[in-house]
Parts: structure tokens; sequence; C-alpha cells
């Protein structure tokens, strides 16, 4: 495994401002990051050059500052919306920025770009139309980043949020019976580790019934629901008995916080000591698995 982070690590500010990707890939080759992971779904959220015509020259800037500090991008996290409901605005704007986040990362050398399945909440057999609807949706953006020589790999939801309605995919077999039903080597998982165990669920169990299909994880702590994407060790997660699942697997990709609660409220004067801290809790957490950090092979599936 490798230890990695997303840019959200330095994106939430106290006064409500939003850091920029610069500053967050400085930030984390100061303090010794080598791999990291892109939440185009931040960038694009809050319109950053990612969704003008200079996307591409933004990307080259990121990718020569990263390079800088032989960083690497080992996955992402596409943008995304429930294209299940007809009534959603802006269909094509959104759906422009999720390709483009393929390009992106294809550009970058990234090998898995996380996303979200939609729900159809409308139907009377949710899991049975949403499977279909999710289907038609990705059958062709799949086809696109298998061009691109990137893969799509599905996050595990949650929805205490949202009880008691369900949403699609916040179950693992609902999970694995979409991902199997590609038969595709650019089909995988995202492990949310959080958005399980906040549901009450078992992370080290699901691991295990994943097993090969994991491509890329997103690893956080919390409390509860106002108190969530934590870093590791300041919440409720258990946290060996996931390393050891990991293990067990034999999972060989990034290990990458999602961690954006850990510095909203932290001075740009301490950030880089906090930075450096969340590396101290990665690389423990790796031992646990019984594994130090290694450097990465950039582009490997």
């Amino acid at each position: 495994m490798r230890l990695s982070t997303s840019s959200n690590i330095y994106f939430n500010r106290a006064d409500g401002t939003k850091g920029r990707l610069e500053d967050c890939v400085r930030y984390c080759g100061e303090a010794g990051y080598r791999r990291m992971d892109l939440s185009f779904l931040d960038y694009c959220n809050f319109r950053f050059p990612i969704v003008t015509d200079h996307y591409l020259q933004w990307i080259d800037r990121i990718v020569n500052i990263a390079a800088a500090y032989d960083i690497t991008f080992g996955q992402a996290h596409a943008p995304f919306y429930n294209f299940c409901d007809d009534n959603v605005p802006d269909r094509e704007e959104k759906d422009r920025l999720i390709y483009r986040s393929i390009e992106c990362a294809a550009r970058m050398g990234i090998p898995w770009v996380a996303i979200h399945a939609g729900t159809d909440y409308s139907s009377g057999e949710m899991r049975k139309s949403s499977k279909k609807k999710n289907r038609e949706y990705f059958l062709p953006l799949l086809e696109y980043a298998a061009k691109w020589n990137v893969g799509i790999a599905f996050e595990n939801l949650w929805d205490w949020n949202i009880a008691p309605r369900k949403r699609y995919t916040a179950s693992i077999e609902d999970l694995i019976d979409l991902v199997d039903s590609f038969d595709c080597q650019y089909v995988g998982i995202c492990y949310d580790v959080e958005h399980a165990g906040i549901s009450g669920l078992d992370p080290a169990k699901e691991i295990l019934v994943i097993g090969k299909r994991l491509k890329s994880t997103h690893i956080s702590d919390y409390f509860d629901i106002k108190a969530d994407h934590l870093l590791p060790f300041t919440g409720v997660m258990e946290w060996k008995p996931f390393m050891k699942a990991l293990k067990t697997i034999g999972y060989k990709g990034d290990f990458a916080f999602e961690i954006h609660r850990y510095t909203e409220h932290t001075p740009d004067e301490l950030v880089p000591s906090a930075i450096r801290y969340s590396i101290e809790v990665g690389n423990y957490l790796l031992k646990l698995a019984g594994e130090d950090e290694g450097q990465p092979t950039k582009g490997e599936r």
C-alpha cells in the first residue's frame, strides 16, 4: 500500500473560502507526501479553473508543481449527481465535467477515478430500477474512460442521513452486484471506510467480501454525521481489524486520507505541522498492516 491524501486535506477554510490546489500540493510536498488523490469534485463544485476553457493549462501547472516534490496522483474523485432523477437541472454541464475529469485523470497518469452511483427514488423497485439506470448511464462513460486507460471505481455510499429512505450502493451487496455486472477490467470499488462505519456496518468484514475488486480507498474517522471526515484515531473507528483485512486481501493500491474537516479550522501557520502529523498517523496505520510506506509507480493499475 502507498500512503496518500486527498487534495481536500487543505480545502475548507475557517472563513468559508476554499484553498487553492496549488497551495495544497505545496503543503503536502513540503510535509513529505509523495502520493495524492485529486478531488475534481471539489474544484468543479466551487468553480475552479477546471470548469473553464483553460482547464488543461491548470492541470499542467498542477502536474509541474507536484513533480517538483516527486508527487504523483494515484486516484481521483469525479463530480457526480443523481442522474436517475429526470428533474436535475444542468445535466449537460454536469456530464461534461464528469467526462472532463476522466480526460484530466488520464493526462495526470491517474489510474482510478471514484464516482457515486445514482438512486431511482421514484421507483417502487428502487434496487432493480437503480441498477438498470446506472448501467445505462455508466456504460458509455466506461467506454470513454477505457479509451484513456482510466478505471472507474464505484464508491460505497451511506444513507443514515436520509433515513428511512435507502440509497443505492449503500449496501455492499448492491455495490458488488453493480460492479460485477460490467465484467470489465476498468471497473472496481473505492471503499470509504467511514461510510460503512457510520452506517453501523463492519468495514473489516466488508473488505474481505470485496477482495480484488478494491481499487482505491477513502480513509477517515468520525463520531457521528455532524463530526465526520476526521483524521484516524480522533474518532470511534476500530483500525486494527480494518488494516488486517486490507493485508489479508493483498491490497496494493493507495491508502488515501479523505479528511476534509481536518485542517478546516487550523490557521495557515499551523497547516504544515498538521499535515506532517497526518503522515505519521498514516505510516503508523500502514505498519498495523505489516507494511512500510512505499514509493508508487506512476500510472500503476
